[in-house]
């Protein structure tokens, strides 16, 4: 299924890569890398990871504790944001 994104989502991925790249040397690649191997997953199959709050789902990292929330859609799945698992649930819920 096609994957688009909310326009604060890469404002997020960015912020998230340049905070790990601060700590460690290619650890925002790293990070991004997880990030892409999830958002494959989700592609291939958006339904295998549980539901959320707000009539999204979200689909963890393994490595970093970082979530995407998305929505799917009719026609496509729906990226509404890339968060740090501390966030409040509530985080990016009015996003569309």
């Amino acid at each position: 299924m096609k994957l688009t994104y909310h326009r604060a989502v890469q404002r997020e991925v960015d912020e998230a890569c340049c905070w790990y790249d601060e700590r460690k040397t290619g650890l925002g690649d790293e990070f991004f890398q997880e990030l892409e191997r999830v958002m494959g997953l989700i592609e291939m199959n958006p339904q295998s990871f549980p539901p959320a709050p707000f009539g999204r789902r979200k689909a963890h990292l393994k490595r970093f504790p970082y979530a995407i929330c998305y929505r799917i859609l009719e026609d496509r799945v729906r990226i509404l944001s890339v968060c740090h698992d501390k966030r409040h649930p509530s985080y990016g819920r009015g996003r569309k």
